[in-house]
């Protein structure tokens, strides 16, 4: 029913109902009571100003929606790959196994002491294996300066390729093992030598060189523990890298 079909125009002499655009009755010619008709107002139009606020807010409502989606689906894809993160730090490297040797490890740094005092040999050649046996010696009464409240130091790595070696440690949280590991070059210039990052890793994360320069806390305690021996290294002449070896030249 439409708003105008509401309205009752019932002659009041005949009681003959009329149409809403009569003034006089249709049956007895009596004047109408159109007051009813009068008293009700009808809908103004709309201002434009108020059609274009009205059609504002419903696009600002979609809008707000394709907001929220937007937030919703960029911290999904943040906790991705903040998980994807996880699981690269958590997988452990390719690493040997433990091993144990009752053979009295290389003194590395005796030999290096002798060598720096008396001018000979020339040089010192030790295998890969050789400088990680003198590692484990090394740290193994050190373990005060290596070991945190919640991180158990296990062993440290190294690794020796053409021009670069890797450094390995090994430490548990909660009887878990995870692996820092920090890749460098070795540089020789006014009477020191020096080793440069080239980048590393955390498990199978890979860190870019520039982060590895200021992530020296994860070695630091272990660098404390041997600062005796990197002091030694850096007055030699020059180290050389290769294929799972070291030299040490002795300075001229």
């Amino acid at each position: 029913m439409t708003p105008a079909a509401a309205i009752s125009l019932t002659c009041p002499e005949c009681r003959h109902e009329n149409e809403i655009e009569r003034i006089y009755c249709h049956d007895c010619g009596a004047r109408l009571d159109r007051s009813a008709v009068s008293a009700r107002k009808m809908p103004k139009a709309e201002p434009p100003e108020e059609v274009q606020k009205r059609l504002r807010g419903m696009f600002d409502q979609r809008r707000a929606k394709l907001r929220l989606l937007l937030i919703r689906g960029t911290k999904l894809i943040v906790l991705a790959v903040v998980a994807a993160a996880v699981a690269q730090i958590l997988i452990p490297p390719d690493v040997p196994p433990p091993t144990k040797s009752d053979a009295f490890p290389a003194q590395i740094n005796m030999d290096l002491e002798m060598m720096m005092q008396y001018r000979k040999p020339p040089f010192l050649r030790y295998s890969e294996d050789s400088v990680n046996g003198f590692l484990a010696y090394a740290l193994r009464n050190k373990k005060d300066k290596v070991n945190h409240p919640l991180l158990d130091f296990k062993r440290a790595l190294v690794r020796f390729e053409e021009g670069t070696f890797q450094i390995t440690l090994e430490r548990s949280i909660f009887g878990y093992p995870i692996y820092t590991r920090g890749i460098y070059g070795i540089e020789a210039g006014g009477g020191k030598v020096a080793a440069s990052s080239k980048g590393g890793s955390i498990g199978r994360l890979k860190i870019h060189p520039e982060l590895m320069k200021r992530a020296g806390v994860l070695f630091a305690d272990v660098a404390t523990a041997l600062q005796q021996q990197a002091k030694q290294v850096a007055r030699l002449g020059s180290v050389e890298l290769h294929d799972k070896e070291v030299v040490f030249n002795c300075p001229q």
